[in-house]
């Protein structure tokens, strides 16, 4: 959590498998914060219709918690990705990260 904002922030690769495999426990977790969450992709390398889903899993959860999020894409693979899709118009996504999030080295996965 920073500044009352709770942060999934992702890296790594974002497929089908993350999407399996991430996303009962990334389901239950945003049962358990608060209302204002943050999916930060600024770490994520690769992604593809595994992660987008993923994405809208997240989307779906937050707005049945009647919760805001926000959605920080960072590559520009990822924008162009969001774009595409078209996802870009179903999530909002501020100009600059709305909460500060640090990253201590290069990882792989989910925190």
């Amino acid at each position: 959590m920073v500044n009352g904002t709770d942060v999934l922030a992702f890296w790594g690769e974002l497929d089908a498998w993350a999407d399996q495999e991430l996303a009962p426990r990334v389901m239950a977790l945003l049962d358990r914060v608060g209302p204002r969450v943050v999916t930060d992709l600024r770490g994520v390398t690769f992604m593809d219709a595994g992660g987008l889903r993923l994405l809208v899993r997240i989307r779906q959860q937050v707005a049945r918690n009647e919760g805001t999020l926000w959605l920080v894409p960072g590559s520009a693979r990822t924008w162009r990705l969001l774009r595409i899709t078209a996802l870009d118009q179903a999530f909002t996504i501020p100009a600059s990260a709305p909460v500060p999030c640090a990253r201590a080295g290069p990882r792989r996965g989910a925190r």
